[in-house]
């Protein structure tokens, strides 16, 4: 009853989506009448093999289509597949079939009854926990700018580890501003909540500060003024310190640094350096930004207007429509049927192959299939990782565990601790969630005297659940990232060219509907980017993957986010320009070569012609966007927006395949 309440606790946890009590009430509402009658249809169709597979087949389909119909719904519905899988692993002979869907609805109750405790004592708490990840991670990527005063550094490197960052901190802060959305729309409203997303607007705008702040040290600077280059890696290293332990509930407790900024602008800079010298006071002006922002966060919360509130997905129970947008979206040209048929298959075959071949504890397998199965090849190939690793750590520590024989009275605390790290890790590190779920699985097997027996099926069926959903992934249109990618970066170029365009226009009347406007476009520009080199990681993630292709991938991500710095830097400045004729003329010459550029890329989306080019002149790109990257901090905006248009002609140039 133990172990069933806790597997119970666990999918109640995943169909926990919402961050409106309401919804959440609702949720929980649909959740528990479905996870007993899921559950008691497998203990009624256990005996049976050809109903157990026919009616999993069916079922299974129909609640992984439940995405269709809203986010929220599909969670549930993947929450109810795994609650099955669970009553599958329980299944004893000669029980009331009543008694396992009994106890796993009662685990769910369990974990409903701890979330009201939190909701009343904690509220908001996955909120500041959220915000708190997200201050850290750029604390995080602040340290790595900082990395040019004093280490050296490889660009491309840099880059790399700021974008995984970038990545990172782009889905913290979608997650948390998506969430807090959802609260103000349904009328939840407190200072706390206020509080949270002034936080969240602080935590974006020090982001795109960060954007900014590329920097690598000349070996004259260095040689010239290393105490100045010392002082700024100190001023960057407190600040960052600081930034790593704020959260809403300790700020007004955080004692913040002591920098004087005025001191390191003031700094002699021999003048044979003081070329080199500017890019390092474009640094200071930033982290004295941020520190500015940082100074604002303990001010007390203020209501806060949010005139782009997001509206919840909520479901329409008009049968006509469920049954039209379901029955609209049964063609492979649909992710959704592709991901819910995968997992159809994925899990009809495991059942098939346990009930043929009698393995013990083989409904692991089906567990292991669902849990690592995404919606691409990359993704997959990433989580089937994430779960030997974890497995096999876990099987390691559980054979320590049985070679001393560790007492029966320590095993409920292992069972315990085990538990709350999966809920711990579960969204965060799928590979340390799979080895405390391990020892989880092992602590109270052990308490039912089976802790023996688990560790060569544990292993067993984790490598054949694996191995049936990367089949049927292969089979089902894979998305290879290779193929994607140049669709993502004729996408890039649009968000470019929108920008420009808008930018023209804001430019001619700067009012408030032409400033939303062209905000909303740099926000797109600058998720378009994240998604270019998220394509990059995603291709590392892939187990066929070429060197060459992955430089090439990367190489474009770097071009691009070179534009988007220039433009960032000139958005963040927009005010203080004035259109001119000249100005008109450079926006116009760098919007016509990106027109240029997405015809080029619509004319070569195939990935093979596209990659053929880069690498005939990726020499020439490097050469061009080094720099470029030098130069962005000694331009003035009227400078900066001519750099822009050279910098699209040169990358135009280089991957035009036609004769010059």
């Amino acid at each position: 009853m133990g172990i069933a309440f806790s597997l119970g606790s666990i999918s109640c946890g995943f169909a926990d989506t919402s961050s409106v009590t309401k919804y959440r009430i609702l949720d929980f509402a649909i959740a528990l009448p479905l996870f007993f009658l899921i559950s008691l249809g497998i203990e009624v169709v256990f005996p049976h093999s050809l109903l157990f597979v026919g009616s999993l087949a069916i079922v299974s389909f129909a609640l992984f289509m439940l995405a269709v119909l809203t986010p929220r719904l599909g969670a549930i519905g993947f929450a109810a597949i795994l609650l099955a899988i669970y009553a599958m692993l329980l299944h004893l002979e000669g029980r009331p079939v009543w008694l396992i869907p009994m106890w796993l609805t009662g685990g769910a109750m369990w974990y409903i009854f701890w979330q009201a405790l939190a909701i009343t004592f904690l509220p908001n708490q996955e909120s500041k926990d959220i915000l708190s990840d997200l201050y850290q991670a750029l604390a995080k990527k602040l340290m790595i700018h900082d990395k040019g005063f004093v280490f050296s550094t490889d660009k491309n490197q840099l880059f790399i580890q700021s974008a995984q960052l970038r990545s990172k901190i782009a889905t913290l802060s979608h997650t948390l501003e998506y969430r807090i959305h959802q609260q103000f729309s349904c009328g939840e409203d407190s200072a706390k909540l206020q509080d949270i997303y002034r936080f969240l607007k602080i935590a974006e705008h020090i982001n795109e500060q960060t954007r900014l702040m590329y920097f690598t040290s000349t070996p004259l600077l260095k040689q010239s003024c290393p105490q100045w280059l010392e002082h700024i890696h100190h001023a960057d290293q407190q600040i960052s310190q600081y930034l790593a332990q704020v959260s809403v509930n300790n700020v007004h407790h955080l004692a913040l640094p002591n920098v004087d900024f005025e001191a390191l602008r003031r700094y002699q800079v021999p003048a044979e350096a003081q070329q080199e010298a500017i890019a390092a006071q474009s640094f200071i002006n930033k982290l004295d930004i941020i520190y500015l922002s940082l100074c604002e966060l303990k001010n007390q919360s203020s209501t806060i207007t949010n005139p782009t509130i997001v509206k919840p997905i909520v479901l329409t129970w008009k049968w006509r429509d469920i049954i039209s947008k379901l029955t609209s979206q049964m063609t492979l040209k649909s992710s959704y049927f592709r991901h819910a048929l995968r997992g159809t298959l994925s899990l009809t075959t495991g059942l098939i192959v346990v009930r043929l071949l009698d393995l013990d504890f083989g409904f692991w397998t089906l567990m292991t299939s669902l849990l690592i199965l995404r919606p691409n090849l990359s993704m997959t190939w990433t989580r089937l990782l994430q779960r030997l690793t974890g497995t096999i750590c876990g099987l390691i520590v559980v054979s320590g565990l049985l070679h001393f024989q560790v007492a029966s009275s320590i095993l409920p605390f292992i069972f315990c601790i085990a538990a709350v790290l999966f809920f711990h890790t579960s969204a965060r590190h799928y590979g340390f969630a799979v080895f405390f779920v391990t020892l989880f699985v092992f602590a109270g097997f052990s308490l039912n005297g089976q802790g023996d027996n688990i560790m060569l099926p544990r292993l067993d069926n984790t490598v054949l659940g694996v191995i049936i959903p990367l089949i049927f992934v292969f089979i089902l249109t894979p998305g290879w990232q290779k193929k994607s990618f140049p669709t993502q970066l004729s996408t890039t170029v649009k968000g470019y060219i929108d920008y420009l365009i808008s930018f023209n226009l804001y430019l001619s009347n700067k009012d408030q509907k032409h400033t939303e406007k062209l905000q909303h476009h740099f926000q797109n520009c600058v998720v378009y980017d994240t998604n270019l080199f998220d394509h990059w990681m995603g291709y590392l993630g892939e187990p066929q993957r070429n060197s060459q292709t992955s430089e090439h991938i990367l190489l474009c991500s770097r071009s691009s986010n070179i534009i988007l710095r220039i433009l960032t830097q000139i958005n963040e400045s927009k005010e203080n320009i004035i259109l001119n004729d000249e100005i008109e003329a450079e926006l116009k010459s760098a919007t016509h070569s990106l027109i240029q550029l997405q015809q080029l890329l619509q004319q070569t989306l195939n990935h093979t012609e596209l990659f053929k080019h880069i690498s005939k002149q990726e020499k020439f790109i490097y050469q061009s966007f080094t720099y470029i990257e030098d130069e962005i901090y000694r331009l003035d905006n009227n400078a900066l927006i001519a750099l822009l248009s050279k910098e699209i002609a040169l990358f135009l140039k280089a991957i035009d395949h036609q004769p010059q």
